[in-house]
This record gives structure tokens, sequence and C-alpha cells, in this order.
């Protein structure tokens, strides 16, 4: 069974391996932000290939293009003739009226006659500009005249690029740095949080409906049923950023046809039907490119014209984004927690080592992976429409890493490059380990007191040569050493005796059955056929060529002994004389 399953296990092991690195390399990756303008590419492009919803019947945009300035023959636009717009919008019954305008400072003629509409009318809202932080900035106070809680500021948080894909709900305006003597006013008072321009639009709009903001315990924003989540550092394709104030993602609407639009001339020319102001939201704002008042945005991308939205369309985009959240329960943008991202990208990885390791032809596993990033990207773009934004980038980026390091490895493994470099280390330690291990043993025996003892036997024996005299005859030793031979070949004799007995013993006793079990189905006596055929005499011929081998060896161990006995006795007769003589 072992057997049988390790191919499985040595599989599983190399796609968990494989995928457990990828993904925790790219978890790092992206918190350091390497990442992230590969996620907000990707989220612009899937912005883009999102339809656009129809116009918001609910708001109405006055822009002041470039054709009303030179037909005004006014820049900037007098204080006089923004009063007069003011006034003809509200006699249209409109739900509410935004000025993206700036009047910090009097432009022209008609600055009391301004700002006694603004005082005079509780449909108006104002916008300012909050500070940086720096004396060099200090912001724009909002217009003279209106009260405080129908201002909002008219900022954006901007990723970096100088993409608008977030909007600031509410924020608390930064300390000026030093001691300024900067004139204070709201949009640079540290002491408040401040509601932001298009917010204060919606929340007049849905007060007429009875809808009123309320905080939750968690500091969240609830209109309604609706509950408005704050943005998280990390959301979707985001690695630490700034999300300071209460900010969400921008859902657009559309990237040309938020609204209806009309100009600013034809408003004071009367050309305005005023179905289009009635119990609208009219937003009023430039749309000309002349005044820096536009963002980039996601649908800047790739297009030759028209990549700059006005700051006016903008704001319009997130009050409807406000509206249809509340009222028509479209979804806000949701994210995935970390743990979720982190079982989405491993579960990529698994995707990629598995497929990797189960092709081996490069056409088919090319194809293969062209067809996973296009169901990585579907599933992506698929929970986008829904509403949610996951990261797609590292998932990608996951499945080609884990397939390629499968690839490589199993290359590099047939190649033999691995095998010869794991032999070479496995040799290495193993010789360090066995001669580490010799040492070890060398000194246990060296120090152990058997070995002392045969040291001590060895220099006894020495010892005891030394004082032993040298035989005089120089024949001697050759006799002595012929002795000595003599009972190393005795042995061998009985060994090779021995067997032949056995054998001997052995032919006898089958020879002997086999007489016995022929007489006995024959009923013949048995005497009778010893000799009648050569078959049944071969037993004793094989007996008797033993016996006569055996013969042999027991007379040549007689003469050897017999030669032996000689040699002695001259040995001693020649000794004996030797004494005699001295």
């Amino acid at each position: 069974m072992s057997q049988l399953y390790k191919p499985s296990l040595l599989f599983a092991k190399s796609v968990l391996i494989a995928s457990a690195v990828v993904t925790i390399s790219l978890m790092g990756v992206r918190q350091l932000g390497i990442l992230e303008p590969l996620e907000l590419s990707a989220y612009d492009q899937m912005l883009r290939w999102r339809p656009d919803e129809k116009p918001d019947s609910r708001l109405l945009v006055v822009g002041i293009t470039e054709a009303d300035i030179q037909k005004m023959k006014q820049w900037p636009i007098s204080d006089r003739k923004i009063a007069e717009i003011l006034q003809k919008l509200e006699k249209m019954q409109p739900a509410v009226i935004g000025l993206d305008v700036l009047r910090d400072v009097p432009l022209g003629d008609g600055r009391e006659e301004l700002s006694k509409v603004l005082q005079k009318s509780d449909k108006i809202i104002g916008v300012c500009l909050v500070t940086d932080g720096n004396p060099d900035s200090p912001g724009s106070p909002p217009p003279p005249g209106i009260s405080e809680n129908r201002v909002g500021f008219a900022d954006f948080g901007v990723d970096p690029g100088g993409i608008l894909r977030r909007a600031l709900l509410f924020m608390k305006p930064p300390i000026i740095e030093g001691n300024s003597t900067v004139e204070k006013h709201l949009c640079n008072d540290n002491s408040q949080v401040l509601a932001s321009f298009n917010l204060q639009l919606a929340l007049n709009y849905l007060q007429r409906q009875k809808i009123y903001p309320q905080l939750a315990p968690d500091q969240s924003l609830w209109l309604g049923k609706t509950q408005f989540k704050k943005l998280e550092s990390n959301d979707g394709g985001y690695s630490n950023a700034d999300v300071r104030g209460y900010q969400i993602l921008i859902n657009y609407r559309s990237r040309r046809n938020l609204a209806n639009q009309v100009r600013i001339t034809d408003v004071l020319e009367g050309k305005v039907d005023p179905n289009l102001v009635k119990d609208k939201i009219v937003l009023i704002g430039y749309t000309t490119e002349t005044v820096k008042d536009f963002f980039y945005t996601p649908y800047s991308g790739r297009r030759q014209d028209k990549q700059f939205m006005p700051g006016i369309v903008a704001h319009g985009q997130v009050v409807s984004q406000l509206l249809s959240a509340v009222l028509d329960n479209k979804p806000m943008f949701w994210f995935w927690p970390e743990w979720a991202e982190i079982l989405w990208l491993s579960g990529w990885s698994i995707v990629g080592a598995t497929v990797a390791s189960r092709m081996a032809h490069p056409a088919q596993l090319v194809g293969t992976f062209g067809a996973l990033l296009l169901v990585c990207g579907g599933c992506g773009f698929g929970i986008f429409l829904l509403g949610g934004w996951v990261p797609v980038a590292a998932p990608a980026l996951g499945l080609i890493l884990t397939g390629a390091s499968i690839v490589s490895a199993d290359r590099f493994n047939k190649a033999g490059y691995g095998k010869v470099i794991s032999d070479r280390v496995k040799q290495v330690f193993k010789i360090e380990i066995d001669q580490a291990q010799k040492e070890q043993q060398v000194a246990e025996i060296t120090e152990s007191d058997f070995f002392k003892e045969l040291q001590q036997k060895k220099e006894k024996l020495r010892v005891g040569k030394k004082e032993t005299p040298q035989p005089a005859p120089s024949q001697l030793p050759e006799i002595t050493a012929s002795a000595a031979e003599l009972p190393k070949a005795q042995s061998e004799a009985d060994e090779y005796l021995a067997p032949l007995q056995e054998k001997a013993k052995q032919q006898k006793q089958r020879a002997a059955a086999t007489a016995s079990e022929s007489g006995s189905k024959t009923g013949i006596p048995i005497d009778s056929h010893l000799g009648a055929g050569s078959g049944e005499t071969k037993p004793d011929e094989e007996f008797s060529d033993l016996q006569g081998k055996a013969k042999q060896m027991r007379q040549r161990r007689a003469a050897e002994k017999k030669i032996k006995d000689q040699k002695i006795d001259s040995l001693t007769d020649k000794e004996d004389g030797a004494k005699n003589e001295e």
C-alpha cells in the first residue's frame, strides 16, 4: 500500500510546497505595495468593461462651458451672475442646489446680492476647500452669508498617479503646522468634523423622504437600512492606502451620461424645461478644461480625447451612488477579509502546480495556462459585476509562478543535475560523519582497559622473545615448519574424507532400498538380478570407487606420519650428538 500511494504522496507534497511558497511570497510582496499598481490597473479595466447605467433622472448638471464664458464675456463669472442663476433655478422648485463654485473672495460686482440669496435660501449647498496642514495652503472658506450646516468640502482622495477612485464622506481638517497667522474658517478648523459636498446634497434630498443619517456603535454610517462601510487600507487591491477620514470606493454610474446636462447660458435665457429641475438635485460647476477643476478617472485609460472628468460630474457620480444604494438597493462595493484572499490566492496556486505536474507537452501546457488565466480573470470580473472587488493580479501571478516552478523543477531533475548535487552533498556529509565516527571509535578503543591489557601482553612477549636462545642447526626452522604444516594437511584430509564417506554411505543405503523395492514388486529374489544390467550395478561401482579413494587417503596419511617421525628422530639424534661433543 505504501508503494501504491508513494507517487501520489510525492505529487501532493511537491504541489503543496510550491503553492505554499508562492502564496507566502506573493502575500509579502503585496503587503509591500508592489502589486498595487497591477491590481488598480485590473480594477480600472474591469470598470471600463462594465456596461454603463442609464442617466440618473434625479440629477441635473448645469455646466459652465467655454462657450458660456465667451458668450457672457466674463472671466471669472461675477457674483451678480451667480446670484441671478440661483434665483432662476429656485423658481423652478428643485429639491436642492449644489454650487461647486468658490466664492471666498468678491468677483466682480453683486457681492451683497449674492450674500442675500445664499442667506435667504435653505436649498443651496456651498463648497469650501480643506487645508493640507501647510501654512501656504490654508484652504478656501465657504461663500459669504451661508450657514455652516449648508457647506461641504469639495476635496477628493486621489490615488497615486492622479486617478480618482475614492470619495470622502467625512473628515477632520488637519492641524496647520507652526505658529501661523492664517485666518480660521470652517475648512481649516480642526475642532470639528466636516461633511463632504456630495454627502450634503444626498442628505438634503433624502430628508424629503424622511431618511436621516445615523452612526452605529462601530462609527459606521447608516442611511435608512443601508450601511456605508468605511474603506480599509488593504481592501480590494489596495496595500496600506491612506484612508484617513471616512472614505468609500466610487461606484461610477457612467463614463459620459451621468444625468441630464444643460449650460448656464440656457438657464439665464430661460431655455431649460422646468420639469428637468423640479424636485431634482441641481449641480452647478465648471465643465471646461480651461478651469483646473477636473480629474483623471478609471475611464481615462487608452483615450485620446476627453480623458478628464469635470469636478461637478465627479461629485454627481458620488451623489448618484449614495441615492442608488439607499433608494434603489444597489449594492456598494464589498471586499473579502484577508483570510479569504489568502485562500483565493493559494487555490489558484495549487491549480497552477497541479496542471503543470500533469502535462508535459509545451504547446498543451501553454494553451491550458492561457485558458486558466482567462478563467481567473473571468471569475474576478464576474464578482466585480456583483459588486465585489477581489484581487486578480495576485492569483494570476500565483498561477503562473507555481506552474513555472513545477516545470523548472521537473526539467532540473530529469537533466540529472538535482541527483548529482544531492549525491555530492550526501557524500560530503557522509565523509564528514564517517570520519568523525571513526575518530570517536578509535579514541574509545585506545582508552579502553582491554586495549591497555593487550599493550602490556605485547611488551611481555617482546621481552620473552629476546631472552629465548636461537637454535643452532640451520635446518631446524624448515623441519619445524613442516611439522607445523602437517596437522593442517591432516585436517584438510579429514575434511575431504568425511564427505566422501558420507556420500558412500548414502549411495549404499539408496542401492539397498532400490533392490528391496524391485524385489517386492516382481517376487524374484534380489540376488538373482544384481548383475542383470549396468544401471543396477552403478551404485556398487561408485561405492567401490569411494572405498578405494578412502584407502589411498589413509595410506598417504600413514606415509606422511612415517616421514614426520623419521625427521624428528634424525633431529633428536643430531642434538644428542652435539651435546656429547660439548
